[in-house]
């Protein structure tokens, strides 16, 4: 009985180490996914940061601040925002500049986007939809720089470029989709395990049951059995005791 439990905890040792090591294997793979990055020229970096998320919230945040600062300068010339008149051209001025500041970042993404994609920035239509909106939106603001009233509203194009929010989504989709997938490629690997763990113990249990049949049957080829053993009593030597203390 001592050998065949040692059988088992050594059995389950080993199933422990399997579902260690698979939990070891399944956090190097995620993190060599993550970080492991190798890029061999400027041209694949500056691929793969036009693609992370990180940088499409960026843009998104851009695009939301400069609608503000297009609102807030739209209110001031419709005067529904009232400041005085010398506090009104300076802060004016700056909404326009800060304005213009960020879509002249937005220009240099498209000229990112152009040096990294070439030939293949032409071939998608929302990324020449976003081009188109920036250079119009950069053109129209440098146009009408001067002119103070409604006309400071077609600043407001650039909100067009909001469609990259269904990127960002989109990304975050996969992102957890991939998460889900290595999750499940983990569980199949560990009920693998188990099963052939479970094989294991199956044929250890086989052995064992072999073992206990041929030690009963060298029992009964030498006369011995169960019943014997629980039967025959075990020898003493209390009655020559009783009639050693009998004559006192």
């Amino acid at each position: 009985m001592k050998v065949k439990m040692e059988g088992f905890h050594k059995l389950h040792d080993d199933l422990e180490k399997v579902i260690e090591k698979e939990d070891s294997n399944s956090s190097v793979t995620t993190d060599s996914d993550e970080t492991k990055q190798e890029f061999r020229t400027i041209r694949e970096r500056v691929i793969h940061l036009i693609n992370t998320n990180i940088f499409q919230i960026g843009i998104i945040c851009l695009v939301f601040l400069d609608c503000l600062l297009v609102i807030s300068e739209l209110l001031l010339d419709l005067q529904i925002l009232q400041v005085h008149d010398y506090d009104k051209m300076a802060v004016a001025f700056i909404l326009r500049y800060a304005s213009l500041a960020i879509l002249g970042i937005f220009l240099l993404e498209i000229a990112l986007r152009l040096y990294a994609l070439r030939l293949d920035f032409f071939r998608h239509k929302m990324e020449m939809f976003d081009a188109v909106v920036v250079i119009a939106s950069f053109v129209l603001d440098i146009v009408f720089r001067q002119h103070d009233g409604p006309e400071n509203g077609v600043g407001l194009l650039i909100v067009l470029r909001l469609w990259r929010m269904t990127r960002i989504l989109n990304g975050i989709i996969m992102s957890v989709k991939k998460q889900a997938d290595k999750k499940l490629q983990r569980e199949r690997r560990l009920r693998e395990a188990c099963e052939q763990e479970l094989s294991k113990f199956r044929e250890y249990c086989s052995a064992q049951e072999g073992e206990i049949e041929l030690l009963q049957g060298l029992l009964r080829k030498h006369g011995i059995t169960d019943a014997d053993k629980h039967e025959q009593p075990p020898s003493s030597h209390c009655g020559d005791v009783r009639l050693v203390l009998s004559p006192l």
